[in-house]
């Protein structure tokens, strides 16, 4: 279910989005498939996700373009007379150098947007390294479709441009859910922190400006998670759930940089170095308002 995807994604992150991440790409990859794939679809590609080798895949819509629309992919899929040649490039990938398969957004010619099945050994295909300022575990990277052929079967759903826009959605929906991981793991670390950090003879704690941003940090990040998982279950009870989705989305980006900043200003000087994970939490709360893709509930 949505909501059970999206505790799991949550929980992950708050031990390490990088690695969240890099564990919650293949997933994205079973559920498109188990959620959208045909009968042949799922009977060719899901059995690996099952066995005790789990494939290296993920879900491929961000592109590095200013201001890209998953919606509307600048990567192309032309109709051949046997399938499709996809041509395009996308961006932060996880564990991109080692992928087996992906799942591709692209433009239809003539149509809307679809998603592709793509196997990495696939002529046409190349890796570069993408280096990003957060979740450096996942091994995020760059892949080129240089008018890679797919064959027709290839096409997710029959290209129904309905089941991409739910992709987008619940894609979005998960990265709300890491975006409240973070923001949880932010809350708990700085409230230990300033009653045990003592100055002028007592804990930063007593101070009222560090109690109110204390305050506003769990305040802000119980609205989040309520939010999100108002949206994972009303997704699970098929009651329309989008409204909700950009509601918890846009939550996760405004208030969850908030967090992680103000997570860094209450540590102080020790907020800046890399002894102290909140540094990490800041840059890992950027990709929640900035990446498309990769996760999936």
């Amino acid at each position: 279910s949505a909501t059970t995807g999206a505790l799991v994604a949550e929980a992950l992150a708050y031990g390490d989005a990088g690695q969240a991440v890099a564990l919650l790409a293949p997933a994205a990859v079973a559920t498109a498939l188990a959620s959208w794939g045909d009968s042949d679809q799922q009977e060719q590609y899901l059995p690996p996700f099952l066995s005790d080798e789990v494939p290296v895949a993920a879900l491929a819509l961000a592109e590095p373009t200013p201001l890209a629309d998953p919606l509307k992919p600048q990567t192309t899929a032309t109709p051949i007379a046997d399938g499709y040649r996809l041509s395009g490039v996308k961006a932060l990938v996880p564990r991109a150098s080692d992928c087996e398969l992906l799942i591709v957004g692209a433009s239809i010619e003539g149509g809307d947007a679809g998603l592709f099945i793509v196997e990495t050994s696939r002529d046409g295909i190349t890796v570069a390294e993408d280096r990003a300022m957060g979740l450096h575990a996942a091994q995020l990277g760059r892949v080129k479709l240089d008018e890679v052929v797919v064959p027709a079967t290839a096409l997710l759903a029959k290209g129904d441009a309905e089941i991409y826009k739910e992709c987008v959605a619940r894609s979005q929906l998960a990265w709300a859910a890491i975006g409240s991981g973070l923001a949880k793991a932010v809350r708990d670390f700085v409230i230990e922190y300033v009653n045990d950090r003592v100055a002028f003879g007592e804990p930063i704690s007593h101070r009222q400006a560090v109690a109110f941003t204390v305050s506003d940090i769990a305040i802000e990040h119980e609205g989040l998670r309520l939010t999100m998982l108002k949206a994972a279950s009303r997704a699970d009870m098929g009651k329309e759930h989008r409204r909700e989705i950009t509601l918890a989305r846009t939550l996760a980006r405004k208030h969850g940089m908030t967090i992680g900043s103000q997570g860094v200003q209450l540590l102080g000087g020790h907020g800046f170095i890399d002894e102290y994970p909140v540094e990490r939490w800041y840059r890992d709360l950027r990709a929640v308002g900035t990446l498309d893709g990769i996760v999936l509930v």
